[in-house]
């Protein structure tokens, strides 16, 4: 029996819905720390990285659904590529939260 549409229909079902939940978590976030330093360096820094990663989900999201469907063979390219992504994801979810931190420090915590 062949595996792979199953994992493929898996990976895209947890995938897609995890993919839309976080770039909207990571676009509010962003938008906090944007909002709190707008005009400054650190500002224009989160609206860059944060527009970049959306850029990029959503282009490989595209991309590797695309491969997965033309050849099922792409779920080995695809999956690793994903688990990079997540690592990167949570990475940036973690520097927005330390300039949201150190932003906090910075105003006395004053929005």
């Amino acid at each position: 029996m062949n595996y792979l549409p199953m994992i493929r229909d898996a990976i895209l079902g947890v995938g897609w819905p995890v993919l839309i939940a976080g770039s909207i978590y990571l676009f509010a976030k962003g938008n906090g720390v944007y909002k709190l330093v707008k005009g400054s360096l650190i500002g224009k820094l989160t609206k860059v990285l944060v527009l970049t990663i959306l850029v990029e989900m959503y282009s490989l999201g595209i991309v590797t659904t695309a491969l997965m469907f033309c050849d099922e063979r792409g779920i080995y390219l695809g999956l690793p590529v994903f688990l990079v992504w997540f690592v990167v994801f949570i990475l940036t979810l973690k520097v927005l939260g330390d300039a949201q931190k150190e932003v906090d420090k910075m105003t006395g915590g004053q929005k």
